[in-house]
């Protein structure tokens, strides 16, 4: 029974890239790629800044935006598969043996957000694999935007400022009439231009343009609709799973040994409890205090 279970949590990303060939719904090809960087402090009292790479790719209809290490190594792993012709009819035993991938699996905010530009709906996907589904949907058409009369040149832009709020935070945003895409970082659109900076009151989290460049060759596809174990939840019940989440890992659980096949097994706990540790996990699992989120709060947790 040990060693079924181990064989899941070793195969599980190669299980998912598999899952996500059936059903899956392509949006057409992309038009235009922009990296961004973010640099947020994810942690109250604590000066640590975090920087990290996200790639937003769109077309007219579809965006995605996810992180630029987690893009890198799906896109290589299916490749990989491509090459090797592995399929969901594949063996076991061909499957384990395929070559492993040399890129690094993200170490934090390992997520993704699709915007349907049609319905401004805006999913966000957090690939927290056999973890806990946290997935949720929310719309962008609420947010309400003010533009000012306010503009400067940035990284060769010209651009023009707009505000709103977003849950606890004052939002600043910077976007260019110069590429008319009404797109930009996370879920933040609905601007007459690409959003080119944004951050919010306190700089707890700033967005800004590294790269832009028109490209035809990437298919967007919906991950979502029809998967069991990612489609969204609901706002409500995500925000329950994050606390609860959280809460496992602050009393020393070994998150990462949750199992959907055996949800009745009690977590082990972590062989190091110690707050760096447990820091590291918030990171990667996207646990941590400050949550560019506006439904959610571990303030009266902390």
């Amino acid at each position: 029974m040990i060693s079924i279970r181990i064989a899941f949590l070793l195969l599980f990303p190669t299980i998912s890239i598999l899952a996500q060939e059936e059903g899956i719904i392509e949006k057409g090809h992309s038009k235009l790629v922009c990296t961004y960087i973010h640099t947020y402090q994810p942690f109250k009292n604590d000066t640590l800044s975090v920087n990290q790479k996200f790639i937003l790719v769109m077309n007219d209809q579809f965006s995605k935006y996810m992180n630029f290490d987690s893009y890198l190594y799906d896109k290589a792993l299916k490749e990989e598969f491509q090459e090797k012709k592995l399929g969901k009819n594949s063996s076991i035993a061909k499957i384990i043996t395929f070559t492993n991938i040399d890129i690094p699996q993200p170490e934090s905010n390992d997520f993704s957000v699709m915007k349907d530009l049609n319905t401004k709906d805006v999913t966000y996907i957090y690939n927290l694999g056999y973890i806990t589904n946290c997935s949720f949907t929310e719309n962008y058409n609420d947010l309400k935007w003010t533009i000012t009369n306010n503009t400067k040149n940035i990284n060769g832009f010209y651009c023009i400022q707009a505000t709103t709020t977003y849950g606890f935070y004052e939002i600043e945003a910077w976007f260019t009439p110069e590429i008319p895409v009404s797109d930009g970082p996370y879920l933040f659109a609905g601007l007459p231009g690409l959003i080119i900076s944004l951050n919010d009151q306190n700089n707890m989290h700033s967005f800004m343009i590294d790269e832009v460049a028109s490209d035809s060759t990437i298919m967007l596809t919906d991950n979502i609709s029809g998967r069991k174990f990612l489609a969204p939840i609901g706002i409500k019940q995500a925000q329950k799973n994050i606390k609860k989440k959280r809460k496992q890992l602050e009393l020393g659980y070994d998150i990462e040994q949750n199992n959907p096949l055996y949800p009745q097994d009690k977590l082990p706990m972590l062989e190091d409890q110690s707050d760096k540790s447990i820091k590291k996990l918030k990171l990667k699992y996207t646990l941590y205090d400050h949550l560019l989120f506006r439904f959610i709060s571990f303030e009266n947790n902390l």
